[in-house]
């Protein structure tokens, strides 16, 4: 029996492995080592996430030996998590304005903030 999916759930899993992808890379990149990682034990950090900014786990996946977690808070301040097998979590990256619709360009409100300079 085929049970269909959800495009909400769809776009979700879409969107979080496109961020996965990034922030594994910089997971385990050697520049991204070189910069002070927010880590500790998973249960304090998802504790934190909730008191500071409202963020409940959305949607988690596994890596390798890792858990990657998708925190979300109703004002749409996000964070991904990944929490290795000895149950030290790293934020990997975050951001704000996290949405379950497709998204084709920054609003123009976030594009008005940024002030690109041409050479030409």
């Amino acid at each position: 029996m085929c049970k269909a999916i959800s495009s909400r759930a769809l776009l979700s899993t879409t969107l979080i492995i496109a961020a996965l992808s990034l922030g594994i890379a910089a997971f385990i990149s050697p520049a991204h080592a070189q910069q002070a990682m927010v880590c500790g034990l998973r249960d304090d950090m998802g504790k934190m996430l909730d008191q500071r900014f409202g963020e409940q786990p959305q949607a988690a996946g596994v890596v390798g030996d890792r858990i990657v977690e998708l925190l979300v808070s109703q004002t749409g301040s996000w964070t991904i998590l990944i929490t290795s097998t000895d149950g030290r979590a790293c934020v990997v990256t975050g951001g704000e304005d996290w949405t379950d619709q497709p998204v084709t360009m920054p609003s123009k409100v976030k594009a008005d903030k940024v002030k690109v300079e041409s050479t030409l």
